[in-house]
């Protein structure tokens, strides 16, 4: 692993006191990470969180899909989308029909909170945040069931939830890299897997539950179960290291003065342009395609488990054979998964795409921990994972509404396709000049 010589210079002339200088040689100096012992147990921890957070907010369909039959059939198909797009969209089968241009936001409170998180971990303040996050989920949930508002639903499931989870995310993916240096990809890709994992039997258990015993009493029991995977993180997760007050204030800006971390950042916004949106739109493509809505319904269920055993195998390649030259090669591959989606129109076709297309797009967040350990020191790892989500989380702003511009074109979703997959194709480029900024040469394990 390397450090980025600008970055590194930075901060040992930036003035602080001598504990904080003294800390940070501690940081820099330290390389028996134990690869395993208690980080297995925070590894654990992690998968839970991201059960409860990540896989809450990708269960979102479900409740879209009874609101728009029962709570709020008054609203329309998109106003009720609003209250999921705030957290994260993705949205069931049926309603892509009346939903042609879609709301402005997908994950973006999770990715943008992380950039005051990140800073609070670095600096020991992360057990406050990570507690209020998990609290505020909830409470959110528990008082879905008294919602009868439509205000009231999307303060508690939108910006309740998103923010919450937003509280959490960027703790659980740097604590991972507290504790694993060698296995890094592989422990953050096993983290990453439990969102997978949540966002495939969540909707299981809400769809099975609201026929049994109503819509109340099964938001109640998810909030019990979420109560339990939320309790585990609280309980078990903890950084290895000192905090550190690095130099920069809450913004730190000097971070950029590492010419492969800027590149890094840019990358990750033009994916984020087009990373999700297959997932987002491979229902409603497939409507329009003529297959089965039967068969649709299981469409997203497919991409997000294949993207959990994508995240894993990109976890254990990136260890072996570099993070960057991993997420170079998937992110590319991710690409043209995307463009050759809206030419996939049977079901065997549609079926192989959605696996290959999580699998391959699985690897950004799986690697992204991984990646920008490699940019810097262990003492504002936080930080710097925080402001890279925080790109992550501008480009998914900006994506949604460009690919309903897309949508609306004579091409339909093969203007879609086109515009996700050349995004997809850019930002692996661009991962690829960070790499070789980081460490020239073709061979390089990076």
């Amino acid at each position: 692993m390397i450090e980025a010589p600008l970055y590194m210079d930075k901060v040992a002339n930036s003035p602080m006191d001598n504990a904080s200088a003294e800390k940070i040689e501690e940081v820099q100096d330290d390389e028996d990470f134990p690869e395993g012992g208690k980080g297995w147990i925070v590894l654990a921890s992690t998968v839970a969180g991201f059960f409860a957070t990540f896989g809450y907010v990708n269960s979102w369909g479900v409740f879209q899909a009874y609101y728009q039959q029962k709570l709020l059939h008054h609203s329309t198909p998109s106003q009720i989308s609003w209250i999921g797009s705030v957290q994260v969209r993705n949205f069931p089968a049926h309603t892509y029909v009346a939903i042609r241009r879609t709301p402005p936001s997908q994950h973006a409170m999770i990715f943008i909170f992380a950039l005051f998180v990140g800073r609070l971990f670095d600096i020991g303040y992360y057990r406050v945040p990570f507690a209020a996050g998990g609290a505020l989920i909830l409470l959110a949930t528990f008082l879905v069931p008294q919602c009868t508002e439509y205000w009231q639903f999307l303060l508690c499931q939108g910006f309740c939830i998103g923010i919450g989870s937003g509280l959490m995310f960027c703790t659980m993916i740097t604590v991972v890299t507290h504790w694993f240096q060698k296995r890094r990809g592989f422990a953050l890709g096993v983290t990453s897997c439990g969102g997978a994992i949540g966002a495939t039997v969540q909707p299981i258990i809400l769809r099975q539950l609201i026929d049994r015993v109503g819509f109340p009493w099964a938001v109640r029991t998810l909030g019990f179960i979420l109560l339990f995977f939320l309790a585990i993180p609280n309980l078990c997760i903890a950084r290895r290291l000192p905090p550190v007050k690095a130099p920069g204030g809450l913004l730190g800006l000097h971070v950029f003065r590492n010419a492969a971390f800027s590149i890094f950042c840019v990358a990750t916004l033009i994916s984020l342009l087009g990373l999700f949106t297959m997932s987002t739109y491979i229902s409603s493509s497939a409507l329009t395609f003529g297959i089965s809505p039967g068969f649709v319904f299981y469409l997203v269920a497919i991409v997000n488990f294949s993207a959990g055993v994508g995240r894993v195998i990109s976890g254990l390649l990136g260890d072996r054979y570099g993070p960057m030259n991993i997420m170079t090669i998937m992110t590319a591959l991710a690409g043209v998964a995307t463009i050759a989606w809206p030419f996939c129109r049977t079901i065997p076709t549609i079926t192989i795409i959605s696996i290959l297309y999580g699998a391959f797009s699985g690897a950004w967040i799986a690697l992204i921990g991984s990646v920008v350990g490699q940019m810097g020191g262990m003492e504002d790892i936080g930080h710097r994972i925080g402001v890279v989500n925080f790109f992550a989380g501008i480009g998914t702003i900006c994506g949604p509404p460009i690919s309903g511009l897309f949508l609306d074109t004579s091409l339909g979703y093969i203007a879609v396709g086109y515009f996700a997959g050349c995004s997809l194709l850019v930002a692996s480029s661009l991962v690829f000049v960070s790499r070789w900024v980081l460490g020239p040469g073709f061979w390089r394990r990076y």
